[in-house]
């Protein structure tokens, strides 16, 4: 079945319902969060947070989809193997991309994040305690990030990264930033791809309006990228997303091989 994506602004009787009940997501989904912020902030005096937020409050982020009367099911590809340590990288579609990670990854989980975004009230301290790694500007910044994600590898969380960099405008997965791949090989850990299919006809980016859609959501093998030279991470991101775009676009599960990095060019400086 082919996706289908209609524009922002179309309109269906339905969405006399849904307008009204579009407020209800968006507060139930803040003030919820809030809820389990708060919650969750006493208990990081005696527990770091990684070692209780698969219980609490991951799973309880991802209820927030049910808001929007979606079915959503996650499909694990049979090579997927559910450990941390790894850095997952999903299509960028929704403001809920978020609560869809959540609902699907069952590792601790931490994310990149503009520096700026952490020094915010509320969303910079939510973003502090859930070990967010700080993305900020300037030269040698990969070389900060990476070593940020191997102090997090350390501790057993992995990453959730958009390597589209923004939301898609047409429902399409837009072209991949190979800087998370380098930063990847650099930390010295494998990706994930994290393919979410229906959640652009859920909420679009630009609309306020939320409508029930059929989610689905498949985690794909593990690919590793250590001793991968420049020339390879660029097949590399290729890959991934191909492996991605073939799920939105087809719902068609990673075949054969999942990434063959062929010898190094000759051209490539990491020859030796």
């Amino acid at each position: 079945m082919n996706a289908k994506h209609p524009t922002p602004d179309s309109f269906r009787v339905s969405d006399l319902f849904f307008y009204p009940w579009s407020a209800v997501v968006w507060s139930g989904g803040l003030v919820w969060m809030a809820f389990l912020v708060a919650v969750s902030l006493p208990v990081t005096i005696v527990l770091p947070f990684e070692r209780f937020q698969t219980l609490w409050p991951m799973p309880q982020i991802g209820w927030t989809l049910w808001l929007t009367f979606s079915r959503v099911r996650v499909v694990h590809d049979p090579r997927y193997r559910p450990r941390a340590g790894v850095m997952f990288m999903q299509n960028h579609v929704s403001v809920y991309d978020g609560y869809i990670a959540c609902h699907a990854i069952r590792v601790p989980l931490s994310g990149l994040e503009n520096e700026t975004h952490l020094k915010l009230p509320g969303y910079g301290w939510m973003m502090r305690l859930a070990n967010a790694v700080p993305v900020g500007k300037g030269q040698g910044r990969f070389v900060r990030i990476a070593e940020q994600i191997r102090e997090r590898v350390s501790r057993g969380i992995s990453v959730l990264t958009f390597p589209e960099g923004h939301r898609t405008s047409d429902g399409k997965v837009q072209p991949f930033k190979r800087g998370v791949f380098q930063i990847a090989r650099d930390a010295g850990i494998p990706v994930v791809p994290l393919a979410v299919r229906g959640m652009f006809e859920v909420l679009p980016k630009g609309r306020f309006l939320v409508r029930p859609g059929n989610v689905q959501i498949y985690m794909g093998p593990e690919i590793a990228t250590a001793g991968l030279s420049d020339a390879q991470l660029d097949r590399l991101a290729d890959r991934v997303r191909t492996i991605i775009t073939d799920w939105v676009e087809h719902g068609r599960m990673c075949e054969g091989a999942v990434f063959e990095p062929g010898p190094r060019d000759a051209d490539d400086p990491a020859v030796a």
